[in-house]
């Protein structure tokens, strides 16, 4: 892997996704070690999801959320990473949820089928 041309090292840098996203509009409720927090999930996958908050958070910081999907019951990401911030919106990868809740993201994006490219 060494031997790459720094090329395609930049353009992976870039685009490190391994899932696409779909656009939504799921209530959330985030917790750190300050608090709780209410916000919105605007898109989601299996492994991650971009959140509108009026809480700031911090690059890295651990977070847990529970993600409400309208009259169904919430999905509970036990553990998150934040891998990005722009003022009050977040980039969140998916570190640790139960089996259950795994699924249940899985059948929420299968089912949704409005996945956006690879990259946006």
């Amino acid at each position: 892997m060494h031997n790459l041309p720094a090329q395609y090292c930049q353009v992976r840098e870039m685009d490190q996704r391994m899932d696409a996203r779909m656009v939504v509009a799921f209530n959330t409720v985030v917790a750190d070690k300050v608090g709780l927090a209410r916000g919105q999930v605007t898109n989601i996958s299996r492994s991650g999801c971009a959140l509108g908050l009026t809480k700031l958070l911090r690059r890295n910081q651990y977070i847990t959320l529970k993600v409400y999907l309208g009259e169904g019951p919430a999905i509970q990401i036990d553990l998150g990473k934040v891998r990005w911030v722009e003022e009050e919106r977040a980039g969140v990868e998916f570190v640790r949820l139960s089996q259950q809740h795994t699924l249940e993201l899985y059948r929420l994006c299968m089912e949704q089928g409005g996945e956006l490219p690879l990259g946006t």
